[in-house]
């Protein structure tokens, strides 16, 4: 059975958010329990104490919220992080923390960007994305007429995955491209007219 010393040594290692649920809670703990975490409580400055430093962390990660979408938001129009960064500011956070958001947020939105664009090369590589996804989404698809006689929906399922997985992988693209997408449904199509010809030439071997 545990001790006092042993719930206070537990939630000493406790944030304040694993705090306060305990504390919510406190009804379903036991005594000694309910002792050890007042104690810790109190150690870090009381429940009053306690509160304010949550809804203060609540506001700085409401701040970085916005900050971080703002990034985003801007990065999508092809606005740079040197130019956010001199127009940013916030009362609560660093500079270099604000900066840092910016950077990061708005990388992440240059790859969005870049993952949508379609080019030359992206079209090359959807279309061979698309001849392979065929070949082995129809050995696929194949296998299942062949040997089942039929094809289940987690199977189509599979179907589907596979030449989506291959038409990203040749591409180093996602579905958000519309080549990618159109590739991929292509190449889901073919993979099943495939397995017909498959299952017509050879028959059923189940």
């Amino acid at each position: 059975m545990l001790t006092i010393e042993d719930f206070l040594a537990k939630y000493k290692t406790y944030s304040d958010e694993e705090l306060y649920g305990i504390y919510n809670d406190a009804a379903n703990y036991s005594g000694d329990a309910r002792t050890a975490l007042e104690m810790v409580i109190n150690e870090k400055g009381g429940q009053e104490a306690l509160v304010k430093r949550l809804e203060e962390k609540i506001v700085i990660e409401n701040e970085k919220a916005r900050i971080g979408n703002e990034a985003v938001k801007f990065g999508l129009e092809g606005v740079d992080a040197a130019f956010l960064k001199n127009t940013t500011s916030s009362s609560l956070l660093s500079r270099e923390e604000v900066n840092r958001i910016i950077e990061t947020n708005v990388a992440r939105a240059e790859l969005q960007v870049e993952d949508k664009k379609v080019n030359a090369d992206t079209i090359a590589k959807s279309l061979l994305g698309c001849g392979l996804a065929s070949v082995v989404g129809g050995a696929f698809a194949s296998l299942q007429l062949l040997y089942f006689g039929a094809t289940s929906a987690l199977m189509v399922m599979g179907t589907a995955l596979i030449c989506y997985g291959i038409v990203k992988l040749v591409t180093k693209k996602s579905y958000n491209n519309s080549a990618v997408l159109l590739s991929s449904f292509a190449a889901f199509i073919v993979a099943h007219l495939l397995a017909g010809l498959a299952l017509s030439i050879f028959g059923y071997l189940g």
